[in-house]
């Protein structure tokens, strides 16, 4: 299995799925250390298997918290599922996801309404005992002297939390989704599904810059030590969208506005520059998550 080492104990699992292009695109991330160990963030149902083995194998064998940086179902839909191999584990999450993963079957419907084949493919979300759920409210005791610190990001979703740990911050999607190709270059893509408030991530990338940290993990996919410069880039880059697409909306708003958003933003976006450098089958994947991201952008600019 490909486990990426991107500081002391922190390791990326990855989570691959067996759809067009979900390779290297979701995954877990397992801090190990003397005194503690613990997970932020589980993928879904169908990768619990994976997940748990990889754990194992990587000779933990409690879990001193799971932290979930949302509860979108690629993030947090194996939650339950992983309980069973790693009982009594307190689950960590933003209060308004209690009530959502104790009693999944909203969060379910709302995953087949959005996803349909690909949330049949992530698999059914399993409820958490409620006595397990814990908010992200302060800081968490992983360790003697260890801690992990939660951050209210809700750019991405408004139950959207980051944590840091030490010197690594782990930042789900309030900054985008993120690929290194390698030779200095990147592929960094806003993650602005409907709903969605442009002020709201711009604060929730504030928070993140006044948060010390020397790496920074994405929820999808790896880390770099290019923070702040990707925080703020990202930054500019959601101002980028917001005007593209405007300029779009004022050509007039057909069946193919969506669709000439993309083109415009693939020209103009230097962050976005990399994408011939991506395979078909991960254009293939981008392309359905561009389409929501500019929705979310549509959505917002409408109103």
């Amino acid at each position: 299995m490909r486990i990426l080492d991107v500081a002391p104990g922190c390791r990326l699992i990855p989570l691959d799925q067996e759809l067009t292009g979900f390779t290297d695109f979701i995954g877990a991330w397992l801090y190990k250390g003397d005194d503690a160990a613990f997970l932020v963030d589980v993928g879904p149902a169908s990768t619990v298997p994976t997940l748990a083995a990889a754990i194992r194998d990587l000779g933990v064998g409690r879990l001193a918290g799971i932290f979930l940086t949302h509860i979108h179902i690629d993030h947090a839909g194996g939650v339950g599922d992983l309980l069973r191999h790693f009982p009594d584990t307190p689950v960590i999450c933003h209060p308004k996801a209690v009530s959502h993963l104790a009693e999944p079957t909203r969060l379910w419907e709302g995953s087949l309404k959005t996803l349909g084949k690909t949330a049949e493919a992530y698999g059914p979300i399993a409820p958490v005992p409620e006595n397990l759920l814990t908010t992200a409210d302060g800081p968490f005791e992983v360790g003697p002297a260890a801690r992990v610190v939660p951050y209210l990001t809700p750019g991405h979703a408004p139950h959207h939390v980051s944590y840091r740990f030490g010197d690594v911050m782990f930042g789900g999607e309030a900054a985008g989704v993120f690929m290194d190709l390698g030779d200095g270059a990147v592929y960094l893509r806003p993650a602005t599904p409907p709903r969605f408030f442009l002020e709201t991530s711009l604060e929730s990338l504030e928070t993140l810059l006044a948060a010390p940290h020397e790496i920074y993990c994405y929820g999808h996919y790896g880390a770099t030590r290019r923070t702040p410069e990707l925080l703020e880039a990202h930054r500019e880059q959601l101002h980028q969208w917001a005007d593209l697409i405007r300029k779009e909306m004022d050509k007039g708003d057909d069946a193919d506005l969506v669709d000439r958003c993309i083109e415009t933003l693939l020209e103009n976006d230097s962050l976005m520059a990399s994408w011939r450098r991506l395979s078909p089958d991960v254009w293939e994947r981008e392309r359905g998550f561009l389409k929501n991201s500019v929705a979310g952008f549509l959505g917002y600019l409408k109103k």
